[in-house]
């Protein structure tokens, strides 16, 4: 059954449903809010604030989600796809956070110190976000685009960059092992030393 906007803001637990092309005005706050086995298709929550709300199971599908406030609020199992979730900052979230990333953008996100271990991040724009003391561990980030993201004492073992592209990475600032990189973007690598390639 379809839900609308007067549903998310009057409910306080919400399962098996589908919310088609939901606006929400900034800054409107949901407190509390349980959503489980939700599907959200074409909605626009841009600048919400979700307060100690809970998303289990559920999944966002061309949904702008930018600049959102996620204060204590719960992502189990939930899967985001071609969605905008620029300027984000994840640290806010309760625990546990297990999120997968499909050909959105997560430009300008802030990941400082979020387990984000075995997390998907695939054919995503994650332009100038900050993985500072983040755990990427066995995450899957192919075919996305880095740029200017920072990347400090980020645990990167087992994670797959195959075919990702514009990281700038510090071999000796960050814990690689096992890290999957491909041709010609590993070479970026060795842009902290002072050598020529030929």
């Amino acid at each position: 059954m379809n839900k609308n906007e007067t549903d998310i803001l009057n409910i306080d637990l919400i399962a098996d449903e589908i919310f088609s092309e939901i606006e929400l005005q900034q800054n409107t706050k949901l407190t509390e809010v349980e959503f489980s086995d939700c599907t959200f298709i074409n909605c626009k929550f841009s600048k919400v604030i979700f307060f100690a709300c809970r998303f289990e199971n559920c999944s966002f599908k061309n949904c702008d989600l930018s600049s959102i406030l996620i204060k204590h609020s719960v992502f189990a199992g939930v899967t985001f796809e071609e969605s905008k979730l620029t300027g984000i900052q994840w640290a806010d979230t309760g625990i546990p956070l297990n999120i997968k990333f499909r050909q959105c953008l997560l430009n300008y996100c802030s990941f400082i110190g979020v387990d984000l271990r075995k997390t998907e991040m695939t054919n995503c724009m994650v332009k100038e976000a900050d993985f500072a003391e983040t755990n990427l561990s066995k995450s899957n980030c192919r075919y996305s685009d880095f740029t200017g993201s920072r990347f400090v004492n980020t645990n990167l073992e087992y994670t797959d960059f195959s075919y990702a592209s514009n990281y700038s990475i510090h071999p000796d600032g960050n814990k690689l092992k096992k890290t999957v990189f491909s041709l010609p973007d590993v070479l970026s690598l060795l842009d902290v030393y002072d050598i020529v390639i030929k």
